[in-house]
């Protein structure tokens, strides 16, 4: 990848070295005549004796002599004018440009990049500059620090300022030539942030870039003169969508490309192969993968010898083809010697970047020996990959190369081996021992420096491990995949700022924590380590869930709206985990003294981004915002009560869960996800039907026994993961609702205990109308009826307006009760209540809405756009059919109306999670909102509703938990209003006035 981006470098230099070499061509000499000078005697000989000394270093830079005597001639002219009070700014331009050309092109890009930024300050000061010198300058200065390896200064004073500059001219009215340039200079910009991005890998900002990069090339007014960059765009752009996961958007700009390149632009045919066989290779096209090697034979040959590129394109092709091909035994013998040693001969060069060709040869031995196993040929091929990637610093094959040393070691069964292996890992990341990798040692992970790719090796030598440890059932080797899996979590943890937000991500963290939780089932602890290594394999597990979902979201496309203050603070953050990305980058290859003045950096960093931290959760901007949030089992469980407990599941093949007090963490596993993911169904599917549920109830129980007969709490949470997410928790642990005991849900742990604080309390009702004339009726009919045949609610109209009575809200009934109105009034309020019809689509999740007043489907709000809202509500209740039910996401949960709801800002949300009649409802939430009124908990109110109606309700055909047990509480359980217990008042004034009585009385009996 460094040498393909070398060469886009290159690409994008033709341009601006042709820029430059504009000031090389006859006729742009200095001539003293060309200038007025109001200046002294002294100034003016100055000048002169400066554009003399000039001139004779811009005829040897025409020569290409770029050598001691030009450098020499330069810094003469340079400490001339360097004594004139005020040079003209054209000599000052000429200067640097000169200065620029020299030291890029002797590559002293050190002094390259401290000229361009002097020339930019100087050149700020004057009034008639030339804002395309200014430009050109400071895109010179961006490419200058990515060749030194500083993507984050090449952006931040490079790259953004080009765009800010590009973007404001544009908005502005201007001539239709100065238009095409700044079309052309926005083409390159874009390339060199696309390029920056990749170079630090910063995922965010290159999602960000690949987006606004697509929408200009979907303009129509492209200039012709950008057209002539377009070709190579495009090949930035495929290969950003291959590392993207984007895979169809890379298939059409490599077909788009394609359709532009000649056909004697080789190189570019040679480069198009490339790509498309990296494409081939993830979709496994074995027969399609043979044909583009002989295609690239073929242009390979038509290439001239001194082309600089074609070896690095044919390689690239040669090793990846031939490498899928042998894991896939689909190349003889014969046609694999011949590769590699292919490879060999175009490795035998005196550039080191050809020598690095080896390192694909060496691979592709290790491999051809492990098929068959020959023990003897294959310590000879590692060691000398070993010692090549050790010389040229190459990570991606040291990290290869340890990989395969695991594998020979576990085959000839050599434990010491295996250690030094190990440990050599360990100690080429600046980790002392397996002992000190732990989740909760806070010292440990702020000294952290592997990247993702070290993640990614980490969990392939934990997978080696743990495969060889069910196998010999050996303690040490669970334990030590279990300390690499932990590795590997923490590392995606403290990276989360190179994501790519891709597939291979995604398939990383599963990897994780599968691996963390079947090692901890087969690890045998001691006591006294239990809740320690629990607490510690729930922390990786959380962080995990979520940066699951927010690669989720990526690779959907969905895209949050942030406030003003919120987007503010989200930046601030984006910029110092960037920055932090680039230390500590940088720390892994320092030498001794760099390393201690990085290690002050990253820590200045760090604690720079703890205050941003500390401000998110202060003020608590969004919900939203939660992701960026550490998460720590400490915190959580000193916010739990001596009576409170949580159960945590993780449904990874078997049904995992911990169950979490203040005190401890305990670990069960709960057997076959599919098996419980079957009694579920079955479960619900009785309950939906008003069948008996005797038997579909006692087996889902007997899955929950190993949990119930732990459960010691009164008040329980539940965070659920997968079909167990549908489950109403409730009847397993209170099926009489006699017992003190209240159940509630929550998504993550990592908001628990948040809360939105709001000095008022305000409430909005609605409650739309549905017309029952067969001509209007909603298309979404048949599949949201809350009632049996019903489409009109008359209970919810009542339902909405005896609540907005009781806390003297406001009510928006009929038309009132409309998206837009919602849309525009919900942040308004702390208390939302919803009581209307619900459509749940199966397939998209995202296409559920809830239906407001109107019979159009924009008139309705859907799952995503309730995602976007920025609420401050402390409750938002949905009295509609299956608002808490909604397709099983793996990553996701349960997508529904309630998670929607809470990631949009809600601290608490009263969802369904089936189909409740419309009367019946209204009961509970009625009684549910009487509750709330009188100060008790919203899971105290939403057990004493259930109950009420279990009391009340006189039919025991409707006592059936069909009609009361869907209705679940999802996020904060706590008040909303301190009660109006008058009494208590009355008993305070009696107890005052009793005592006043006896006072007064003993005093008189004194007298």
């Amino acid at each position: 990848m460094k040498y393909i981006i070398g060469l886009f470098f290159s690409l994008i230099l033709l341009s601006l070295v042709l820029s430059r070499k504009k000031i090389l061509e006859p006729g742009n000499s200095l001539n003293s005549s060309t200038f007025q000078i109001d200046s002294s005697a002294k100034d003016s000989l100055n000048l002169s004796q400066g554009r003399s000394v000039l001139n004779d270093a811009i005829a040897r830079i025409r020569k290409g002599q770029f050598n001691h005597d030009t450098k020499k001639l330069l810094d003469s002219a340079k400490a001339i004018y360097g004594k004139i009070e005020r040079l003209p700014i054209k000599d000052l331009s000429n200067l640097y440009s000169y200065l620029d050309v020299f030291t890029y092109e002797a590559r002293q890009l050190d002094e390259n990049i401290e000229f361009n930024k002097e020339f930019i300050e100087k050149y700020k000061t004057y009034n008639n500059k030339n804002y395309s010198k200014l430009l050109m300058a400071t895109s010179n200065l961006g490419y200058s620090l990515l060749d030194v390896g500083k993507p984050l200064e090449a952006l931040r004073e490079s790259i953004f300022p080009i765009k800010k500059t590009i973007d404001s001219l544009l908005n502005e009215k201007i001539a239709d030539s100065l238009e095409n340039q700044l079309r052309t200079a926005q083409l390159v910009n874009y390339r060199q942030l696309i390029l920056s991005a990749q170079e630090l890998e910063n995922g965010k900002i290159l999602r960000e870039a690949l987006i606004d990069f697509e929408d200009y090339l979907k303009q129509d007014n492209i200039s012709e003169e950008a057209k002539q960059f377009l070709p190579y765009a495009l090949s930035n752009l495929a290969d950003v969508c291959i590392e993207l996961g984007e895979y169809e958007k890379a298939k059409s700009h490599i077909e788009h490309w394609k359709s532009l390149v000649d056909s004697n632009k080789y190189i570019d045919q040679l480069m198009i192969l490339d790509l498309e066989s990296k494409m081939q290779k993830i979709n496994n096209e074995i027969s399609t993968l043979e044909v583009t090697l002989k295609n690239a034979n073929t242009i390979y040959n038509l290439i001239d010898e001194d082309n600089p590129y074609k070896n690095i394109f044919y390689t690239s092709i040669l090793y990846r083809i031939t490498k899928i091909q042998l894991e896939n035994d689909a190349i003889d013998k014969s046609s694999l010697s011949s590769r590699i040693n292919k490879l060999l001969e175009l490795s035998e060069s005196n550039i080191d970047r050809d020598r690095t060709f080896a390192l694909y040869a060496y691979d592709l031995e290790i491999l051809k020996n492990f098929k068959p196993l020959s023990l003897d040929t294959l310590p000879y091929f590692i060691d000398e990959q070993l010692k090549l990637a050790t010389q040229f610093n190459k990570s991606d094959f040291l990290n290869k190369n340890a990989i395969h040393k695991i594998k020979f070691a576990l085959l000839k069964n050599d434990s010491f081996q295996l250690d030094n292996i190990i440990m050599s890992f360990l100690d080429r990341n600046k980790i002392d021992s397996l002992n000190t990798i732990s989740s909760l040692n806070q010292d440990f992970k702020n000294r952290l420096y592997g990247s993702l790719h070290t993640a990614q090796t980490s969990i392939s030598i934990s997978n080696l491990l743990l495969e060889q440890a069910f196998k010999s059932k050996d303690q040490q080797l669970f334990s030590t995949s279990y300390k690499l899996a932990f590795l590997a979590g923490m590392l995606v943890d403290v990276n989360k700022s190179q994501f790519n937000f891709n597939s291979l991500e995604r398939d990383l963290i599963n990897n994780i924590n599968t691996n963390l939780l079947k090692c901890r089932e087969n690890l045998d602890l001691s006591i006294e380590n239990v809740a320690a290594h629990n607490d510690g394999v729930i922390e990786v597990l959380e962080q995990n869930t979520n940066s699951l979902l927010t690669i989720k979201n990526s690779i959907n496309s969905i895209k949050y709206d942030y406030s003003m203050d919120a987007q503010i603070v989200m930046d601030s953050l984006n910029i110092v985990d960037a920055q932090i990305a680039q230390v500590r980058s940088n720390l892994f290859n320092s030498s001794d003294k760099e390393y201690q003045e990085l290690q002050k950096d990253l820590d200045s960093l760090k604690l720079n981004k703890a205050n941003i931290l500390i401000d998110i959760k202060k003020d608590a901007y969004s919900t939203k915002l939660n992701d960026a949030l550490g998460f720590e089992m400490a915190e959580l469980k000193s916010k739990l009560g001596a009576k409170e407990a949580i159960i945590r599941f993780y449904d990874y093949d078997d049904l995992y869960a911990f169950l979490i007090s203040k005190d401890q963490s305990r670990f069960f596993n709960l057997g076959s996800s599919d098996k419980i993911a079957n009694d579920v169904s079955n479960f619900l599917k009785n309950i939906r039907g008003l069948k008996d549920i005797d038997e579909s109830y006692n087996s889902m129980a007997s899955h929950l026994k190993p949990i119930l007969q732990n459960l010691k709490a009164s008040r329980i949470t539940i965070v659920p993961e997968g079909m167990i997410s549908l489950l109403p928790f409730e009847l397993f642990v209170d099926k009489t609702l006699e017992n003190n005991i209240t159940v509630n849900y929550n998504s993550s742990l990592k908001i628990i205990g948040s809360d939105i604080n709001s000095e008022t309390l305000q409430l909005a009702s609605f409650s739309p109308a549905y017309s029952s004339e067969r001509s209007r009726q909603n298309v979404f009919r048949q599949s949201i009826e809350r009632s049996s045949n019903a489409y009109e609610l008359p209970f919810a109209l009542e339902e909405a307006s005896y609540v907005a009575s009781l806390f003297n809200g406001d009510l928006f009934k009929g038309k009132e009760a409309d998206k837009e109105t919602f849309v525009n009034m919900a942040s308004n309020y702390q208390i939302l209540h919803l009581a209307m019809h619900a459509y749940t689509d199966s397939d998209n999740e995202y296409d559920s809405k809830l239906l407001f007043s109107g019979n159009n489907n924009e008139d309705h709000l859907d799952l995503e756009a309730i995602y976007n809202l920025n609420l401050k509500a402390k409750l938002t209740t949905v009295s509609a059919c299956n608002t808490g039910f909604g397709r099983i996401d793996p990553i996701e949960g349960v997508l529904s109306f309630s998670r929607a709801f809470q990631y949009a800002g809600s601290d608490a949300t009263l969802t369904s999670l089936w189909r409740v009649p419309d009367k019946e409802t209204s009961i509970i939430m009625k009684r549910f909102y009487e509750n709330l009124k009188e100060g008790q908990s919203k899971s105290e109110a939403l057990k004493g509703a259930k109950k009420y109606y279990l009391e009340t309700t006189e039919d025991p055909n409707f006592k059936h938990p069909y009609y009361w047990a869907g209705f679940v509480l999802t996020g904060d359980t706590s008040a909303i209003t301190s009660g109006s217990n008058y009494w208590v008042y009355i008993i305070g004034v009696l107890a005052i006035l009793a005592l006043l009585i006896f006072t007064i009385k003993k005093r008189l009996n004194t007298n």
